[in-house]
């Protein structure tokens, strides 16, 4: 018992919450090792978390650090810039929002377009298809409950009649 600390050693002998509550005879020596392996193991473990809480919460405040390792690694070339790394991906993995947009505005070229439209015509979308897709102008994906159209007219109520008719053939 002197290999393991105070608080483990009194945790394990206390009247109260120790290991002489789940036994009903006094425990063995077997059984007293094991009880004082597992808390020394919990009490490690807990160490390691506070520990790692630690450094984590030191590196969230040291902000003006990262941010000038950044800068350094930049400076020297270590780091590569966002362009760099796009110009590595095969073709088939850029699209067109990934180029950079300098002077065309976000606009597409032809290329683009044929090879968005091989894209789909390979999984099956013909251009037919594609183009009976309404164009939403007007959407804004910050606000979706906005982009729900409002219904110009009421929908027409069920008569009597109908009920009785659709009751009638329900199968129809």
């Amino acid at each position: 018992m002197a290999m393991y600390q105070e608080h483990i050693i009194a945790a394990v002998c206390n009247p109260t919450y120790g290991i002489c509550t789940r036994f009903k005879y006094l425990p063995s020596l077997m059984e007293l090792k094991e009880e004082l392996e597992k808390l020394a193991q919990r009490d490690a473990e807990r160490e390691k978390i506070l520990k790692r809480r630690k450094d984590q919460l030191e590196g969230r405040f040291n902000e003006d650090a990262r941010i000038e390792e950044i800068a350094r690694t930049r400076a020297d070339g270590t780091r590569p810039t966002y362009e760099q790394l796009i110009s590595k991906l095969p073709d088939s993995l850029i699209i067109p929002s990934m180029r950079s947009n300098a002077g065309r505005n976000g606009t597409m070229t032809e290329a683009d377009k044929a090879k968005a439209m091989a894209q789909l015509e390979s999984v099956g979308i013909s251009k037919e298809v594609f183009d009976a897709i309404p164009d939403q102008k007007d959407y804004d994906w910050k606000k979706p409950a906005l982009n729900i159209p409002e219904l110009s007219a009421k929908p027409e109520l069920e008569t009597k009649a109908d009920l009785q008719e659709n009751l009638a053939n329900p199968f129809d």
